[in-house]
């Protein structure tokens, strides 16, 4: 009888881990989701860039010079808005690891909720610091 019961908690504690890990690893994708979408937009903006630097066929000097003066006004702002992204999103983070942190005297149930509620929060932002990034890529 005993051996019967050490196996069921085995195997639950088990199973409980293997959910842990799932859970753990579909919290992570998205973000890393993201964080690709990201660098391939910036990679095509890279290339983009290349491209319109180099002159074109028949296009004479000073069309060609014009057209890099454009060109580089527009990555540049490009540029700013980007890092302006960056930025939000490092002070994001650091606001979301501070408030994850348990407070003095908290009970572990008001932790767990104010966990959730700021897990909830800082989805929401970080979702809306990467969708700025969608809008500026279609603007640019």
């Amino acid at each position: 009888m005993k051996d019967i019961v050490k196996k069921v908690a085995i195997i639950s504690m088990i199973a409980m881990m293997q959910i842990g890990l799932g859970a753990s690893m579909i919290e992570a994708s998205p973000r890393s989701d993201m964080q690709q979408q990201h660098n391939e937009l910036q990679s095509q903006e890279n290339k983009r860039h290349s491209r319109e630097m180099q002159r074109q066929g028949d296009e004479n000097v000073q069309t060609w010079h014009d057209r890099q003066v454009q060109e580089n006004k527009q990555y540049a702002r490009y540029a700013r808005v980007d890092n302006e992204r960056q930025y939000r999103n490092e002070l994001e983070m650091q606001r979301h690891e501070k408030e994850m942190q348990p407070q003095n005297n908290e009970s572990a149930q008001n932790l767990n909720d104010r966990q959730w509620q700021e897990n909830q929060i800082h989805d929401k932002m970080v979702r809306q610091i990467e969708a700025e990034v969608m809008v500026m890529a279609l603007h640019f």
